[in-house]
């Protein structure tokens, strides 16, 4: 017979670094016994956790296209720089 996992084994088995948005849609998921759809369809209205149950903060502003063009190309460059350093070594 397997032994049964304790709360600690749980824990040992997550991620070391989860973000607060994450652990919310994990806990989402633990409460519908892993069920994507029973996450969607969830009729728990009340619980504080419901509007952060698709694992983002509804409460958060969209990104500028400004902002975004600036990201993309702050990403490519260090991109091609780790191209680069690749090539060198």
């Amino acid at each position: 017979m397997a032994k049964a996992k304790t709360v600690q084994d749980v824990r040992d088995e997550l991620p070391k670094t989860t973000s607060p948005i994450r652990a919310v849609r994990l806990k989402c998921l633990d409460c519908t016994c892993g069920s994507a759809k029973e996450i969607e369809a969830c009729p728990v209205v009340k619980c504080p956790l419901h509007p952060f149950r698709f694992g983002k903060n509804p409460y958060r502003k969209p990104q500028s296209e400004e902002r975004r063009a600036a990201a993309a190309e702050r990403m490519r460059k260090i991109q091609a720089q780790k191209k680069s350093e690749g090539q060198d070594g």
